[in-house]
């Protein structure tokens, strides 16, 4: 009797390990098995690269991040989207430097143009706004900042760390593609690229501004460069994206404008007046800021409901240009969330950001 439970355990071993070993269908929901399928443990830090575009959400993603004690932030890439690179890198080095006091993070000036040939932009009067920090207020320098080329520094701080980068892009990908395109093993080290755009069941959301109405199908991140999220997606680098799916119900409104408005913290005073600025060009009600998700999705991946597929984005000229589609072949290198829980979200926002006032 013995033997026989022993062969029948055995059986039931060998069975799960097949299981195991055998690959989801085609887009099928998981929590993803592993480390970037759960919460971040108790001790351990995420080196991190941020690529950003200057939009409102990227600057209260920023103060997140430098605020978040499991994240060490090695660089900051100011990157083509929203903004244009060089006009808005000295109010961005001085959030940086003197608002969020990173003062070891690196800072990288991105590519003026996208990679795609269509060279698409955001709307002129946005990048006029991201040009000047949307005139927020930012103290002087104290003294005189370094740069680097963007895609060099991505290439130099992946290559250089101790343990696998995360590199959260929250704006077009071009520097990242262009620091992939110099270095394609770069990939070793990279644990995952976080990325917010694109949208994959639910329309885009470029036919909400005015003159933009022939397309659609795409999400303002991807749209600015698909080629370079082409190149990104099919990299080979283990990428999570959080699409409008996952991120286009998360608002801010008055009552977290009170949370933080009467706080010492620079980098809530800061956040305040944006925020202000922001209830009243959405009309009061509340705003919604999609990058902050996607941050929140670097450390605590377990507060959304991802699909395991391959993905990539439409490039080719016309009114689906940038959307973004799964490829259905059960590709376990890239994910996409289908919906997020927000409650759990924004309570982990507002842990963060109003850690400095305990």
């Amino acid at each position: 009797m013995k033997r026989i439970s022993v062969c029948l355990l055995g059986v039931l071993l060998l069975l799960a390990a097949l299981i195991s070993c055998t690959p989801r269908p085609p887009g099928q929901s998981s929590e993803l098995d592993g480390a970037l399928g759960e919460s971040l443990p108790a001790g351990q830090t995420i080196p991190l690269i941020l690529s950003h575009d200057g939009a409102p959400d990227d600057i209260a993603a920023a103060a997140f991040i430098a605020r978040h004690p499991q994240i060490d932030l090695l660089a900051v890439i100011n990157s083509y989207g929203e903004q244009h690179p060089s006009e808005s890198m000295d109010a961005w080095q001085r959030y940086l430097y003197e608002v969020l006091d990173q003062d070891t993070a690196a800072f990288g000036l991105g590519s003026e143009q996208s990679l795609d040939p269509q060279h698409n932009q955001f709307p002129a009067d946005w990048r006029a706004g991201a040009d000047y920090f949307w005139n927020v207020e930012l103290p002087p320098a104290s003294g005189e900042y370094q740069s680097s080329n963007g895609a060099g520094l991505i290439v130099k701080q992946v290559r250089d760390a101790s343990a696998p980068v995360t590199v959260l892009v929250l704006g077009g990908q071009t520097d990242l593609a262009l620091a992939l395109q110099q270095d394609p093993g770069l990939t070793e080290n990279i644990r995952q690229v976080v990325i917010m755009g694109g949208a994959f069941n639910q329309p885009g959301n470029l036919s909400e501004v005015p003159g933009y109405e022939h397309n659609p199908a795409a999400e303002w991140n991807i749209y600015v460069d698909a080629l370079a999220a082409h190149q990104v997606f099919t990299s080979g680098a283990q990428v999570s994206v959080v699409p409008l799916d996952g991120s286009d119900d998360f608002f801010i409104d008055q009552s977290d404008l009170d949370l933080i408005q009467a706080s010492d913290d620079p980098a809530l005073q800061v956040l305040a007046d944006l925020w202000s600025q922001q209830l009243e060009w959405w009309g009061g009600g509340g705003f919604k800021i999609w990058d902050i998700v996607a941050a929140v999705a670097v450390t605590n991946p377990e507060f959304f409901h991802w699909v395991e597929d391959g993905i990539d984005v439409d490039t080719d000229p016309g009114e689906t240009h940038g959307q973004t589609f799964a490829l259905n072949n059960g590709s376990q290198l890239t994910r996409y969330a289908v919906r997020a829980d927000f409650a759990a979200v924004h309570e982990k926002v507002f842990e963060i950001l109003l850690s400095m006032e305990k």
